[in-house]
């Protein structure tokens, strides 16, 4: 089995400027997404590489010392706000395809922004694609805290009524619902190559624990992850493990 790890960090962020180059308790926000793929490749036998596409200097230069890590620079038709993430995801899977001669089985994107991953979550998603090859893209996701067919209501015409209509009286009756969490994202490479938009395909999904927060877009997002964390890496020991691999790795510098 040969996989593609990629990462996708574009210079300009609309939400929190810069959160791409941002430290995270004392170590860059990737290097926590660099240490569960290291984890992850010190615990396989599978050929692993890893990509990062950007058109940030600064967050290319950040990396460089990683072993054999392919670095892209992002083209400009992939660098506005509105371009699409799988574009992106596609580009870098030709590149590398192109570069180290390999047909990879999958591709697997991990946001930098999500630093609450474990390798477990990593193993659990191949295995996921394993026992449903037929699957096309397999995303992460976590228990919702709102259903729309129980407790989610739109408005229209100055009246209110449930999102989706139910007879429901209980959530436990209703039927189950997750929020992606946008942490993780397998893609088949045929589907990859083929289609622009994630749910053109068969989708499959696996559960993560849920952090609270689900993504850094905002410095409340960022501040509130930063005090999360200081509990989960006493009381997690996949999280521990991550934060406990990066000094380890020997290319990040902590400076809290």
């Amino acid at each position: 089995m040969t996989i593609l790890f990629t990462i996708c960090g574009r210079a300009g962020s609309k939400g929190l400027a810069g959160k791409n180059l941002k430290k995270f308790h004392g170590y860059p926000l990737i290097a926590y997404t660099l240490a569960a793929m290291d984890l992850f490749k010190e615990q396989t036998n599978q050929h692993v590489d890893v990509a990062l596409n950007t058109d940030s200097k600064e967050l290319q230069m950040m990396i460089k010392d990683y072993p054999n890590i392919l670095i892209m620079d992002r083209k400009k038709e992939h660098s506005t706000d509105t371009s699409s993430k799988m574009s992106v995801i596609r580009d870098t899977y030709l590149q590398a395809k192109k570069m180290r001669q390999i047909d990879y089985d999958f591709v697997i994107d991990l946001d930098l922004t999500s630093p609450l991953r474990t390798v477990l979550d990593i193993f659990n998603l191949i295995e996921k694609k394993k026992s449903q090859t037929d699957l096309d893209v397999i995303f992460s996701v976590v228990d919702s805290r709102r259903n729309p067919f129980f407790n989610m209501v739109k408005e229209q015409g100055g009246l209110v009524s449930l999102v989706n209509s139910s007879t429901y009286t209980a959530r436990q009756q209703a039927p189950e619902i997750y929020d992606m969490n946008a942490s993780m994202y397998l893609y088949d490479t045929k589907f990859l190559k083929e289609n622009e938009y994630i749910f053109s395909g068969q989708c499959g999904a696996i559960k993560m624990q849920d952090y609270l927060v689900l993504d850094i877009d905002s410095e409340e997002d960022f501040n509130w992850m930063e005090y999360i964390y200081l509990k989960l890496v006493k009381d997690e020991e996949g999280i521990k493990e991550v934060y406990d691999h990066i000094s380890k790795m020997g290319i990040f510098n902590s400076k809290k």
